[in-house]
């Protein structure tokens, strides 16, 4: 693709500082010393965003670094970090790791069973949290915690420091040799341990070096086109390591600029305001706008049959780019034409100058990057997990290829198994999980090669694609595999259903858990009804029905649901039904909906949908 062309002295000087470096500290000084006035980074203060300078940061990080070793942090200590986004979860995280301690990220959202399990396991002794929420979950842990530091100054006292607390106590007693211990860091020592958010069972402690996070940071330099003149808006969380590394890290290394969102409901606003250049998403966020855009677009039949011309334009345009077909004169015209009435509305939304997006976490439907890419917004999907630091893969702006997670980092090594695991060596994978070494015998092939759990496959061009989770590959009674997470997608990628779950291990045939999108049924019915009263209407049955099975068309027939029940709730994070990246924690859902699920299979040799 044409326009994504860098000046690669620039990209080899940004590469060049993060190769020198040995700890991430140490890479993040190289900025402060080249880009000391730069803002670094933006949140929103009093309703206003406030901006902070590389120089401010770096002050602030060694205030904040001195303060915690007042209260005893050394090297090789564990520090947890439970909290929100925000300019302070940076300037701790930098610090801790300053003091050649270990950073553990905790979810904000956990509860004290799921906290207590991390803190015991890692053996934080100091954890600086966002607010009430968190000191509750800290405190009803039961956990032995020496020092609690709350970033929330209204909720400090009574034996809670606040944040500024410790950051004023840094500067007024600033160790001179905080500077030479943290240059003497080495590429091997922990950076972080992060507790993998799972699907099932207990959390699992993630050990990453410094060498693998830094060696991570320099091979995406190398192959995204990010420069030190982009402005990003951190709106993952940094608890995730795709957050941390993609963005936090990037941006302090590379020199770009990162605004935080103030929170998932603020995104839209933010984006207007930030009006950023780059950014780093789930395909969530596609999947919204989209909804927005059809819903604008299709307001009438003939509002309508314009906007399904545009989408099918907008992917015209990315095939004609990718060399698989040509465009006539009139096809151009007609994309000049939509590009005024539909796809401007796109960027626009997005802020207007965003140059590039990064997806990953979850699926991106390709007709949806194909269509992003023809309204101006080119996607690259990437792949990775928190025990690769975490980036494997990525597709090349230069030459997209939707429907793959592109070819795998330069110094990274990527084989399948025989099974079509796809497995992994190179320099940013972990060294193991944290006081589990059974889980890490069966974790690495005898020749060093991590075992992902996905099943994949490469395309004549050496892209990677994924199938699906291993373990969450469902075997049919007949003997047939399912992969449900492609069907899923494309279920919730309809205009009337926002989530869906596949269902049918040991059984005949797949049925469907779906959660109607209650706002789009309710407008499309013209009647604002209750969801339990929507899940029981025979028009709204019949609305699901029919998109199911269109969407679910294009699969083989044994992987489409036979049967479906309608769920009156959105499944959330808050109830343990999906983690913290917004997967599916099925076996959560299976066992909340057991009696409906027994219920789809009962109701007779016939697979008919189940009436609920």
């Amino acid at each position: 693709m044409k326009g994504f062309e860098r000046d690669r002295e620039r990209v080899w000087e940004i590469a060049g500082r993060v190769r020198r470096a040995r700890s991430l500290p140490e890479a993040f000084r190289m900025t402060v010393l080249e880009k000391a006035e730069k803002p670094a980074l933006g949140e929103k203060v009093g309703g206003r965003w406030r901006e902070f300078s590389f120089r401010e940061v770096y002050r602030r990080v060694e205030d904040f670094a001195s303060g915690l070793a007042g209260l005893g942090v050394e090297r090789g200590s564990r520090v947890a970090i439970m909290s929100a986004n925000r300019v302070g979860w940076t300037v701790a995280d930098v610090a801790i790791m300053s003091l050649g301690a270990a950073t553990v990220p905790i979810f904000p959202t956990l509860g004290p069973r799921q906290v207590a399990h991390i803190l015991e396991d890692s053996g934080a002794r100091v954890v600086v949290v966002e607010g009430e929420r968190q000191l509750a979950a800290v405190r009803g842990s039961g956990a032995s915690v020496e020092h609690l530091v709350c970033m929330d100054e209204a909720s400090a006292g009574g034996g809670v420091l606040a944040f500024s607390e410790v950051e004023r106590r840094g500067a007024r007693s600033r160790d001179p040799g905080w500077e030479a211990r943290m240059l003497s860091l080495r590429r091997e020592d922990v950076a972080t341990l992060i507790y993998t958010s799972g699907t099932s069972g207990r959390q699992k402690g993630v050990i990453l070096t410094h060498g693998n996070l830094l060696s991570n940071l320099e091979a995406i330099i190398e192959v995204v086109p990010i420069t030190d003149d982009d402005v990003g808006l951190s709106i993952l969380p940094l608890s995730h390591v795709l957050e941390r590394t993609c963005s936090q890290f990037l941006n302090l290394v590379g020199g770009g600029t990162n605004y935080i969102a103030e929170s998932v409901e603020k995104v839209q606003e933010n984006l207007l305001e930030v009006r950023p250049t780059a950014l780093l998403v789930v395909p969530r966020l596609f999947e919204r706008v989209f909804a927005v855009i059809r819903e604008q677009g299709t307001a009438n039949p003939v509002r309508a049959r314009i906007f399904e011309s545009a989408v099918r334009t907008a992917r015209r345009k990315y095939r004609h780019d990718a060399g698989e077909e040509a465009m006539s004169l009139a096809r151009r015209l007609l994309f000049g034409l939509y590009d005024l009435l539909v796809y401007r509305k796109v960027r626009a939304g997005l802020g207007g100058r965003v140059r590039f997006c990064v997806s990953g976490g979850a699926r991106l439907e390709p007709w949806l990057g194909e269509f992003f890419y023809g309204a101006g917004v080119p996607v690259a999907e990437g792949y990775g997990l928190t025990e690769t630091s975490p980036v494997i893969s990525v597709n090349r702006f230069e030459d997209l290829r939707f429907g793959t997670v592109g070819p795998p980092l330069p110094n990274v090594e990527v084989r399948l198994s025989g099974e079509g695991e796809i497995l992994v060596r190179g320099p940013s994978v972990t060294p193991g999980y944290h006081n589990l070494p059974e889980e890490n015998a069966a974790a690495f092939t005898q020749d060093g090669f991590f075992r992902t759990g996905d099943i994949g496959s490469f395309d004549e061009g050496g892209r990677l694609k994924i199938t699906d989770r291993a373990k969450d590959i469902m075997v049919l009674d007949t003997g047939k595999n399912v992969a449900p997470q492609p069907v899923e997608t494309a279920l919730a990628n309809t205009a009337h259903i926002a989530q869906a779950m596949l269902v049918g291990d040991g059984r005949k045939f797949v049925s469907a858990l779906i959660v109607p999108d209650f706002e789009a049924v309710r407008r499309t019915l013209g009647e604002n009804l209750p969801a339990e009263r929507l899940c029981a209407d025979g028009r709204v049955r019949e609305l699901i029905r029919s998109e199911m099975e269109e969407a679910a068309a294009e699969f083989p027939e044994h992987e489409q649901p036979k049967r479906f029940a309608l769920v009156p709730r959105e499944w959330t994070e808050e109830e343990g039904e999906i983690t913290p990246t917004l997967k599916l924690r099925r076996s959560a859902v299976a066992a909340r909906y057991r009696d409906l699920i027994e219920e789809l299979y009962a109701a007779g040799s016939s697979p008919q949908p189940a009436r609920r």
